[in-house]
């Protein structure tokens, strides 16, 4: 791997982050800048392992290094995946709480209104009996 081929690597990656948003992938929108950088770690992982198989660092383990960032990136997709699935059923029981508990304080506001016109009814039964 030549310095030059690095630098145009480099070169290129800075040219795509510094392009305007009309001119990027709408996909590329929502990634935060940690996700970008892993992104581009992997690629020119990847494109190291296919230039030069005999690379010392990845060369040495070739087709494993490769499954290793594959099987890595697949497991981080589904952590997020499932992070989010739990987070929607959390918020989702909440809200079905949060019902229940209302349900709950209009039930025994109801009673207690209900209660007081019962309480009312008998005193003013009580207050005609005595008059």
């Amino acid at each position: 791997m030549t310095p030059t081929i690095i630098f145009g690597l480099a070169l290129f990656a800075f040219a795509l982050t510094r392009l305007p948003d009309k001119y990027r992938p709408a996909w590329t929108h929502r990634l935060d800048s940690w996700q970008t950088l892993i992104g581009l770690v992997a690629v020119v992982a990847a494109i190291v392992i296919m230039m030069n198989p005999e690379f010392y660092a990845l060369g040495i383990l070739g087709d494993s290094a490769f499954f290793d960032l594959l099987v890595l990136a697949i497991t981080c997709q589904l952590h997020t995946l499932s992070s989010r699935i739990c987070s929607h059923v959390v918020a989702g029981f909440c809200m079905v709480k949060r019902f229940l508990r209302f349900r709950i304080f209009v039930t025994q506001t109801v009673m207690l209104l209900i209660l007081a016109d019962i309480v009312e009814t008998i005193q003013k039964v009580i207050h005609r009996i005595s008059s």
